[in-house]
């Protein structure tokens, strides 16, 4: 009988036990593995019915006696017999056909349910002999499952997990397996003293593992041309074979689990390395079949020995690299942006830290900015090991971005340091000073020369030369405009803040002030009533300088805190670039109350006068309340302070932690005042007169005018370059051409530096009336 669905199959099952017994068993089938475990369960939770499993009368990993269960099924009472067909397709299709026979011939004294599983084509065989037969046969469809595949493992092999134990454990997985199961598991590993032999007649395919590796080696020319046994444990390639029994070849399953059979480098990141251990081998062993385009993967995988090692060499295989190595900086470069696509590994990275050591002073081109570890170790070689400017420039321009920005030169022209025309030689002595400054800094020392200069400027005060901060913050033209007031923020940061600004797409406008002493917040806030009292603080830098939790120069003199005081001022101009672009605003106004040093952290001194401050820290002692100036030569008297131009500290005053303020260096008290706002769409360029009319002994001088502050303007006319001079402002730069006499027009092709703008500018010379007309131009 033939049942559409498991409801009406049931229903004819009852029929069946609630009757008189007709003396014949129920015989049960269906091909579908999803309908068969649902009847299973159904029958195991009906307990009015004794479910007999043929995998319970097998001795210890023995072949289960059928012939015993179809006596007891034939006694009287309800029973239920299982797994009869799956331990006979064991044996052979021969056995299964004949036990199919036995069930229509055996009588039994009361009711029995036998559940078969792919007998189908024998149950139609008989039925055709004796169509009787059909009243004893409930035959359920749903699509025919296919038949899973039996592993024979040598009972002394250890390396094979999950499989089962015995032949009974393999049947008593058969008789309740599930489609799920199925689907997961096609192929099932059984432990047994049974060899492939034995069963060679089975209807299952039964394999053996003598050698997986090897049968897929046979079966796959992938395999076997790119990889070798030991490239996999035992379970590895198990679990391979599992997946290959879907796919022709070993690249049809890596684009199948991994998406590409290429680009590994890329898809890394889709990997963890620590909680996906088949998938993490799969990736490996794809790169050791496949290879890559990535010079240092393919040196990771040429040494690596099997996946638990990988993570570990990408991490470290780069320290056994020569720096003068052609390729290094391909390598060095290529491992950074592996190691950015995958956990950060806190122990590795210790670990290829103290293998670097080795290098000494070049240990620095073996490390990278991606983890506080490697920043400490970097600034670390610098302030150990002696470096010239060039080795020291190219180290950081390799290392790091945002401290080679740091690093570049700021200089102090006639737009952005304006002082008297006595005092022009200023602006260089502004430049010099403060490169050293950066580089002393960075490296976590105090040049003797430096000092000197330090020591005399204590006593000249040359910052009172430049214009106070009121003066210029009170000339801002400050409609629609915000003040962000940047607490501690000193000129040292200003070719970073110029060059972000520029990646950022903002225009910059520059001036250099000097505040009020002594350099500390209270006595410099004159600049916010400008704006009404409306502010926006930062506060972050100088909290990092002066409250820092994680950074203390007693406890780690190396100046680490750099990196995370470039990261503050990143953050906040990514803000800053936000509210512009979103027209929360026109211009945004930086001004800081006062700078910082550093250099007087890291020197120390204590200042040998008399005075000494009543309040334990106060300022860092780099300034100290008195009722009259104390005739100290490198003190200022400001406002009833005695102010430090120097590196000491008064007695009394605590060890800063990580920079200092208050007193009356360079550092601490220049200031910028900078102005941004977003870049126009359209930057447009012209000279201010095109005409130059030449009179007698005149040079040839154009203006060249931009609607945004210009950079390093440049002009090609013919083979040769003119360097601009700003002229009031960065809008206006001069240029002057003595080589062009002819009356003419030129052509002028415009730069930014040696960078091409791709604008091209015509203009005329010409000579004035009553000079002799050149008959030749």
């Amino acid at each position: 009988m033939y049942c559409n669905n498991v409801e009406e199959c049931f229903r004819q099952i009852s029929t069946y036990f609630n009757g008189k017994s007709t003396g014949y068993a129920l015989v049960f089938d269906t091909e579908n593995i999803g309908v068969y475990s649902e009847v299973i369960q159904r029958l195991e939770a009906d307990k009015s019915k004794n479910c007999m499993f043929v995998s319970n009368s097998c001795q210890k990993n023995e072949l289960p006696d059928i012939d015993m269960c179809i006596s007891e099924i034939s006694k009287s009472g309800d029973f239920v017999l299982i797994g009869s067909s799956q331990a006979l397709m064991l044996k052979s299709e021969r056995d299964l056909e004949n036990h199919v026979d036995l069930l229509f011939e055996q009588s039994i004294s009361g009711h029995a349910l036998v559940i078969l599983n792919y007998c189908r084509r024998y149950i139609k065989k008989f039925e055709s002999r004796d169509p009787r037969i059909s009243n004893r046969v409930l035959l359920v469809g749903g699509g025919e499952s296919p038949i899973p595949q039996i592993e024979i493992i040598n009972e002394s092999m250890n390396t094979v997990e999950n499989a089962f134990v015995g032949i009974n454990g393999l049947l008593a997985y058969l008789e309740r397996m599930t489609e799920s199961q199925l689907k997961e598991h096609r192929i099932l590993p059984v432990k047994t003293r049974f060899r492939k032999r034995f069963f060679s007649q089975a209807v299952f395919q039964v394999t053996e593992v003598d050698g997986v590796y090897e049968s897929l080696s046979k079966k796959y020319s992938d395999i076997a041309g790119a990889t070798e046994k030991n490239y996999g444990t035992e379970v590895q390639w198990r679990w391979l074979n599992e997946k290959m029994l879907y796919h022709k070849s070993l690249s049809s399953v890596v684009k199948d689990e991994l998406g590409t059979t290429s680009n590994f480098e890329v898809i890394i990141q889709d990997i963890d390395l620590q909680n996906e251990p088949y998938k993490s081998w799969l990736f490996w062993l794809a790169i050791k079949a496949f290879g890559t385009n990535n010079p240092y993967l393919n040196m990771v995988i040429s040494g690596s020995k099997s996946v638990e090692d990988f993570e570990e060499r990408i991490y470290l295989d780069l320290a056994n690299a020569d720096v003068n190595d052609p390729e290094f900086e391909k390598m060095y470069a290529e491992r950074k942006r592996l190691l950015d696509k995958i956990p950060e590994n806190l122990p590795m990275l210790a670990k290829y830290c103290e293998r670097v050591g080795k290098y000494e002073k070049n240990a620095v081109y073996y490390l990278t900015d991606r983890s506080e570890n490697e920043q400490y170790e970097f600034v670390r070689y610098l302030s150990i090991y002696d470096y010239t400017d060039d080795e020291l420039f190219r180290a950081v321009k390799h290392f790091s971005l945002m401290l080679s920005l740091y690093l570049q030169p700021f200089v102090f022209d006639g737009v952005n340091t304006k002082v008297s025309e006595a005092d022009v030689g200023l602006r260089d002595v502004l430049t010099e000073y403060f490169q050293e400054y950066k580089v002393q800094k960075v490296t976590n020392k105090i040049h003797l020369d430096f000092e000197n200069k330090v020591n005399n400027y204590a006593k000249e005060r040359p910052y009172n030369k430049l214009r106070p901060r009121s003066n210029i913050v009170s000339q801002l033209n400050k409609t629609d405009s915000e003040l962000f007031f940047f607490d501690a923020l000193g000129v040292e940061y200003l070719a970073f803040i110029k060059a972000k600004c520029e990646q950022y797409g903002l225009v910059v406008e520059i001036s250099v002030a000097h505040c009020e002493l002594p350099s500390i917040t209270e006595k410099n806030k004159e600049f916010i009533q400008y704006f009404g009292g409306n502010y926006k603080k930062i506060n972050e830098l100088d909290e990092l300088k002066h409250h820092s939790q994680v950074f203390d120069y007693e406890k780690r003199k190396e100046p680490v805190h750099l990196f995370r005081e470039l990261e503050i001022i990143e953050e906040e101009l990514r803000r800053i670039q936000s509210l512009l672009v979103q027209g929360c605003m026109s211009k945004a106004v930086i001004v800081s109350d006062h700078g910082a040093s550093r250099l007087a952290v890291i020197s120390g001194e204590e200042n040998d006068s008399m005075l000494k401050l009543d309040e334990k820290g106060q300022h860092s002692g780099r300034c100290c309340p008195v009722e009259s100036d104390p005739q100290i030569a490198s003190a200022a008297f400001e406002d009833g302070f005695a102010v430090l131009a120097n590196y000491e500290r008064f007695k009394g005053g605590r060890k800063a932690n990580v920079e200092v303020h208050g007193g009356a260096t360079l550092e601490e008290v220049l200031v910028p005042v900078i102005v941004l706002s977003k870049r126009p769409e359209n930057v447009e360029y012209c000279f201010t007169d095109p005409i130059i009319i030449l009179k007698q002994k005149e040079v040839a001088t154009l203006t060249l005018y931009c609607n945004i502050p210009m950079n390093k303007p440049r002009i090609l006319v013919g083979q040769r370059f003119y360097d601009g001079e700003f002229v009031a402002d960065q809008k206006h730069a001069k240029f002057i051409m003595p080589e062009l006499k002819r009356s003419r027009n030129y052509v002028a092709e415009l730069y930014d530096g040696d960078t091409s703008l791709s604008v091209s500018l015509e203009f005329k010379v010409q000579k004035s009336m009553g000079q002799e007309v050149d008959l030749f131009a």
